[in-house]
């Protein structure tokens, strides 16, 4: 993980906030921006480290409703 507190971390930090202000700029919504996230994450190295952001994107609002929703019936 990149460090705020080490000067060798300061750009890529820089870098990564660039990235992300490119992607807000492009006029993504909210779903995109999920994809987005899923997509980079299968870049990642660390496999558990992409299954858990990848179980976290899929859980999205409307996801967890129905699962509510699932819930209350039984």
């Amino acid at each position: 993980m990149l460090d705020p507190n080490n000067p060798q971390d300061i750009s890529s930090f820089e870098k990564t906030r660039n990235i992300v202000k490119e992607i807000i700029d492009f006029g993504v919504n909210q779903k995109e921006i999920y994809k987005i996230i899923e997509l980079l994450s299968l870049e990642l190295e660390d496999r558990d480290k992409m299954l858990e952001i990848n179980k976290i994107v899929s859980n999205d609002s409307e996801s967890l409703e129905e699962v509510k929703k699932e819930k209350l019936i039984f």
